[in-house]
Formats: C-alpha cells, structure tokens, sequence
C-alpha cells in the first residue's frame, strides 16, 4: 500500500493506483475524457492534468501517473484550470459545434466539460472538421467531425472485443480515428464502442432522435438472452425499452455487452407480441378471456394419461419455485427443461466428478489465468461477454489459450492461442488423450481421488499416438496442452452447453472434469471449472430442480409417450420446441400424439401455433426476481416497462392455474417467493433480497470447493467418414431463437445459412450467397452458402436459431450429421 495527500487529505491505495484512481477513491472529482476504469491507461487528451509537489515546474497527467509513497497532490488551482481551459480550447478549434442536433446532447462529457470550466469563447480559429458521416452500419453511426481522438473506442476494440475495427491514421492536425481503408464499419456490432464515445462521434442509430437522456427512466436488470447474466440499463420512454444505457458501475459485466444485450431488445415492443389468451375452437385459435383459457388449461392437464411439462431456461428463480407447485398440483413428476439432455454434463458429469452442478469460480477471476481451455470455438458466440473476459486474459495477462474445437472461431485468432483442431465430435477423445498425457508425464494430481486405476486403464485407449491418428490433433499438441495445465498456477476449463450442443454432453461433461481434478485446477483458490448454460437462467433452472422427479420422464421421453398416446397433455413454457430442439419430426409427433396441448409464449411460434391454449407471457423487461448466471452470480430482474394488452408474467400465470387446479400458491409475490428458495437449495438459504446489490450474490461463495474427487472413465466417438459432415450451434449475433423477433440481430444476421470452407465451394462451384440443397437423415433442406476459412473441408455449420428452415429434421442431437450436398 502507498500514503500520499490529495489536495490536503491523506489517502491510502494500493500501489497499482494511479493519481486519478486515488483520488477518486476519496470522493475528488478529477475531469476526463480519454479515461475509462476498464481500458488501460492512455493520456491522451490532457484535461487530467494535476500538480505534483514532488515534480515542480511542470503538470502532469493523473490517468497514467501511478502513485508513490509521500506524494503531495493538488488537483485544482488557477494554473491548472488555466492550462484545462487551453486543453479544451484546442480541442474545439475543428470541433463542429451542432450540439442542437446531436444524439449526444445531454450526456456529453465535452459539453459538460465546457460547461463546468466556462469555456464560452475560444482565442483560437481553426477550420471546422468536414468528414462524412458513416451510416453504412445499421446499427452505429460514425461522424467523425465530433470526435475528439480520446481512443476510447480503438482501444475498448483491442483490449476487450480483440476485434481491432478502429486505428489512429494520419499525423498532426490530420489525425483521425478510421476503419481499414477508411471503409464502413464492419465488425461483431457489439457497440462496445459507443458506449464508451465520451462525445457524439459514435451513435446507436436504433436510438438517434428516440429521446433524449433526461427523458429516460433507467431501469438496472438482467439481460434475458443467454448464462453470462450481464447487468443492463434498459432505457424506457412511453412504456417502451427505447435503448440500453451504458453503466459500468453495476453488474460483474463492467457495462461490457455483446449486440444481443445492447441492440436485441426490440422483441419486447414487437407488435407481434401475444397480447391475449387463445384457445382452439372449431380448429381455429381464437381470443378469449383469462378465465375460459386456464379453466381450459387446467382440464386438460387433469387428463387421465398424465401431463408433461417441458420449460425453457429464461424463467425467474421465483418462477421455477412456482413451475415445481404447479407440477405438484398437476400430479404429475414429468418436468424438465432446455431440451433434456443438453445440461447432463453438469447435473450427470460433472456432478458424477466433482459432487457439483455449478461452475466453480467467478467470470472476473479468469482475467487473471495463466492458461485457459476452451472446449469448442462457439464459446466465444455462445457465451461472448464471457468471452472479452478471455480476450483480456491473453492480451493483458499473456495467458496461454488452447481450444479443442472441430472449427476455426474468434479465439484461434488471439495471440498465444493454439487450436486443437479436430474431426466433428472427437472433443471427449481429445481431453482424454491430454489427461493420459497428464498421467504419463506424471505430473498429474492423484492424491485423494478415488477411480485411478480404472481411469489408467480405460485410457489406454486414448494414448496420445491413438487419437492423433483418430482425430487429426498432434502428439506435439496435446503433450503440449497437458503440460501447459498441469504448470498453470492459476487456470480455467470453459465448456458451454445448449440446445445445439446435445452431443455427448454428459461424456463431455465428465472429461472436462476429469482433466481438471487431474491438472489440480479443481482444486486452486480461484477459478477452475466453468460450465455455461445457453439460457439467462439455466443455472437456475438446474439449481431449483426443474428436472425430473422420482419416476418422472425426461424431455425426449415426454416426447416419445406423447407422439404414442400415452402421455395426455404437455404444457410447454417459454420454448419453441418445434424450432429449437434436435429431431423436429419427434417434436411434431409428440403434439400431434397428445391429446391437449398448451404454449404459455411471447410470440405465436411455430409450437405454439400447433397447441389448444395460448397463454401470453411476459419478457424479462416486464417482470421482478432473480436469474442465476453461469458463475452462480444470483441478480436482481426489475420490471421497466409494463407487458402489451392483457399479457401476465409467468409467475402470475401459475398463481392463477395453481388456483384453477384447485391448490394454493404458497406464495404472493416474486420477493416472498425468493424466500422460499432455500427449501430447494439450501445454497439460497438465508440470502436476503434486499442485499443483493449491483455486484450479486454468488452462492457458494467466490470458489467452489469439489465434494467429491471421483475419475471416471468415459468413451469418446469415433469420428465420421464421409465426404461431407454438418454440424450445428450458435451464431455470435443470435440466442436460441428469441433473437429471431429482435431487429438488431436480424439485422447482422437475417436469416438461415450452410457455412462452408473455400476449397469445398471451389469443388461444388459454389458462390456467394448460391442455394446449396442438403440432405441427410432421410430429409432435405436449402439454404444459402457462406463462404469462409474457418471450416476444414468437408465439414459444413449451419446455425440452429431460425424457425421453418428444417434444420432439425437434419439434425437429432448427433455431434454431426452425415450428409449429401447438391446446388
């Protein structure tokens, strides 16, 4: 630590603190522009300038000065404000001053710097800056004549997103901030760049002239798109969400969003929205009231076959509470959620293990690792806040990255980051040959885990010789890996799980474990294992017990029973199973086998345009509670904007079924339901609401020690031989299929492709954006070609989130699917 005095008050800080962290600490407001807490230091813009007793003559920045032992600070004199008041002058000489007209008005830091120092006149005269303003992007517009070249936005871009859209050009007074070749912005459209724009140079073009800032009500919640759990601002103006505001002062995410979270809110003001029950009449859907729809929904789910109830992953904590009464009430222990089978790497694998379903550290302590796995490329589009976590790790920390993936993806781009690059479905074989690797070295952790031996035997068919012939990984690399993890003092394994991640996920689950008992990064203080659910509230789903019971049926089995008649009624909340889940044609079965049918939805989907009742639910914007993200972080969801027509949220709904199903809900309302979730995780007991604040709750505390040190042998596959594979999963810019009613993805990704590598467009004389017929599983698709480098030959990806394309006809949850390709 490091004593200094800030304009007569001593302080203490840690001796990383620079002037400005310091003096912020005690409350000393110093003014900025290039600074940002999560970018490194810069000094670019100079308005930070202060007075060192110790450096006399001259000022110096407070940004970038780091802080020494007797350091005497004076932070505002009549020097200093002489010399800021130049610095702003300066910077006015060629700024355009159409504050009037600007987006930016209201929350500018130049116009409030202006303001506060009472710079009114300017002695300096300089030609107004005439660039065009870039509107080739949908989403951010670029008028460079405001800019003020803080670098905020070349550097967020670099150190966070590891993107690199933006850089310095020129010199001297023609210095300006331009993409490659001075081209339209062309990115991951994250707006990470906006959000940190200090003036009005980069705008959010769905917000320009919506309002203005003081107009807003801000509303801090959770982003309802997938595990990260990122704390949002939502922005609300006539019962609208106009915008996401940027505020890096709640939530683990430091205001970092991915476009999901910062352009996918417009689902909420579709008018497109259910705004009224509807039940089929005569073969038809038709409006009717509250009381007729669940008078409706509860007989039908008190058929003499039973019922079955398959939720999504984007209900509240205090939902689940009230989903399990219903299923209670219902009588009935076939409940489960997301598909059945993609969250068995936690609740079977990695609880067979580790005694754990939960990942056993923290986001921000993987910023600090030294060496990080990550299983499949799609982490980064799955989970991609998570994934600017990792973007720091290797550019700030030099962490070493390894990805054991069968595609090229965002991080294989990252310095110091190796790719294992193999065949379709060969993951288990991979992390099997590094932990025989482990234990051949001998530098494996063995002291206290119980299945050795039979692990030592069982991998005698995974010697790293075996699966490099197999998969197409090198001896070299996987030794390699397995060294690298058993050295790191501090190390992360991530693995994401998700509807389109069904394959082998409990094998999965089980070797990623298994590798980290084994490297000893089960075991550290901090970080470890992390397995991320695709859902805002998977992990809560999984803690809450939104499985099945004692003798209850799974999602494919409820599925089965159904399309045979055996099983009455299903009630599908919060999923479109018709569009998301592996195997469509058993889904279809499956509500044409039932006898009764409800959807409780957004939207009319596909599944729900199939059912007998359609209940209209509440987004995430219009309800209060709790998610639970992927590091076990429990945050507060607030209502901003109330639900269109006569739309309830979930937990409204139950209590009123619960009512029609003749029971009692045991609770009133989302607060007194939180209180009861101790009596299904003890992990929640005694966690007051009202003390969770911006940071969250984690349960458990920051690290999860295992309960159990269990190895256990698990098979891999043997990888496919044919001349074209397809496999599927996440596109960076959509999650699950909700973003498919939002605006701002659809308009970076607007509708279904076939990804596929150059030299395999080049043999089938494909091009660009050409209809490419598929055909596999006895079924057959079109869609248009992308064309890329990130794929080997023969190996096709197409994204699973767009309803009617048929891709799970194609696709029944294999890691992939053989298949025949025509033009």
């Amino acid at each position: 630590m490091v004593n200094l005095t800030i304009d007569g008050t001593q302080v203490t800080v840690p001796k990383s603190f620079t002037i400005y962290q310091a003096a912020e600490q005690i409350g000393i407001k110093i003014p900025v522009l290039c600074y940002a807490k999560k970018l490194l230091p810069f000094g670019a813009c100079r308005v930070c300038l202060v007075e060192v007793e110790q450096m006399k003559g001259r000022l110096i920045p407070s940004c970038t000065t780091p802080v020494t032992e007797g350091m005497v600070v004076t932070t505002s004199s009549d020097e200093i404000l002489k010399v800021r008041k130049t610095v702003l002058e300066f910077l006015l000489v060629n700024h355009v001053i159409e504050c009037p007209v600007c987006d930016k008005g209201g929350e500018c830091e130049l116009q409030d710097l202006t303001y506060e120092l009472e710079v009114v006149t300017n002695r300096f005269v300089g030609e107004k800056f005439d660039h065009p303003t870039d509107e080739s992007n949908p989403f951010i517009e670029r008028n460079m004549n405001r800019c003020v070249l803080c670098g905020r936005c070349v550097r967020v871009c670099d150190e966070i997103v590891s993107y690199g859209s933006y850089s310095f050009v020129e010199r001297g007074f023609e210095t300006k901030i331009a993409t490659a070749f001075d081209r339209g912005l062309d990115c991951e459209f994250c707006g990470q760049c906006v959000s940190m724009c200090p003036v009005g140079a980069l705008l959010p073009r769905p917000f320009k002239f919506k309002a203005r800032p003081w107009q807003l009500k801000h509303v801090d919640s959770v982003c309802g798109y997938c595990g990260n759990g990122c704390t949002v601002t939502l922005g609300v103006k006539d019962n609208q969400v106009q915008t996401i505001r940027f505020n890096d002062k709640n939530g683990v995410n430091d205001g970092n969003l991915c476009i999901r979270g910062r352009f996918g809110y417009s689902y909420v003001n579709s008018d497109q929205r259910l705004t009224r029950p509807l039940v089929r009449k005569n073969g038809e859907l038709v409006e009717a009231d509250w009381e007729e729809a669940l008078t409706a929904v509860a007989e039908g789910m008190s058929r003499d076959r039973g019922t079955g109830i398959i939720s999504g992953g984007r209900l509240s904590n205090e939902e689940f509470l009230l989903l399990k009464e219903v299923a209670a009430a219902a009588g009935t222990t076939n409940l489960d959620h997301s598909g059945g089978e993609c969250y068995k790497g936690l609740t079977e694998g990695v609880q067979q293990v580790l005694g754990l379903s939960a990942s056993t550290g923290t986001f921000p302590q993987v910023e600090d690792a030294d060496v990080i796995l990550s299983i499949r490329s799609d982490f980064y589009e799955t989970h991609p806040v998570f994934g600017m976590v990792v973007n720091q790790a290797v550019k700030r920390a030099g962490a070493k990255l390894l990805v054991v993936s069968d595609k090229k993806g965002k991080f294989a781009k990252l310095p110091n980051a190796e790719t294992l690059l193999g065949k379709p479905g060969t993951e288990v074989n991979i992390l099997n040959a590094i932990c025989a690797a482990l234990l051949e070295s001998g530098k494996a952790v063995t002291e206290g885990v119980a299945g050795l031996d039979e692990l030592k035997q069982a991998l005698t068919d995974y010697a790293p010789s075996r699966v490099a012939e197999q998969t197409g990984v090198s001896v070299e690399a996987i030794e390699a890996a397995a060294e690298q993890l058993a050295a790191a003092e501090k190390g992360a394994i991530l693995l994401g799980y998700g509807l389109s991640y069904t394959a082998n996920s409990r094998e999965l689950g089980i070797a990623a474990a298994n590798l980290a008992l084994l490297s000893g990064l089960a075991d550290q203080d901090e970080a470890g294992l992390y397995v991320c659910g695709e859902k805002a509230n998977s992990q809560g789903a999984i803690d809450l017990g939104i499985l099945p019971g004692e003798g209850g049926l799974g999602v494919q089995a409820m599925l089965d029973a159904a399309a045979k008649g055996s099983l009455g009624a299903l009630y599908i909340v919060g999923e479109d199973p018709l569009t998301s889940f592996p195997d469509g044609a058993r889904v279809e079965a499956a509500l044409k086998g039932a006898e009764f049918v409800v959807v409780q939805d957004l939207f009319l989907s596909p599944t729900a345009q199939a059912a007998d009742v359609v209940l209209p639910a509440a987004s995430f914007a219009e309800k209060d509670g709790t998610f639970t993200n992927a590091e076990r972080r429990i945050q507060r969801l607030r209502a901003g904007i109330k639900s269109p027509g006569e739309a309830l949220t979930d937990f409204a709904i139950f209590v009123s079924l619960l009512e029609k199903l003749g029971a009692t809900a045991p609770v009133a309302n989302p607060s007194d339901a939180f209180n009861n979730l101790g009596r299904l995780n003890e992990a929640y007991a005694g966690i007051d609401l009202n003390a969770i604040g911006p940071q969250g709750v984690v349960w458990g505390g920051e690290h999860l020690q295992p309960k159990v040190r269990n190895l256990v042998p698990v098979s891999g596959c043997d990888p496919l031989t044919t001349r074209f594979q397809l496999i599927t999963g996440s596109a960076l810019y959509h999650s699950g299929t909700t973003t498919t009613h939002a605006k701002g993805p659809l308009e970076a990704v607007p509708e279904p492709y076939v990804e596929l590598s150059r030299e395999d467009a080049a043999e089938l004389q494909l091009a660009e954006g050409d209809l490419l017929r598929i055909k596999g599983n006895g079924a057959e698709i079109s869609l248009k070609a992308k064309i890329g480098a990130r794929l080997p030959k023969g190996v096709l990806f197409a994204p699973n989130h767009f309803p009617g394309t048929g891709l799970n006809r194609l696709y029944k949850g294999e890691a992939a699917v053989v298949v025949e390709l025509n033009k």
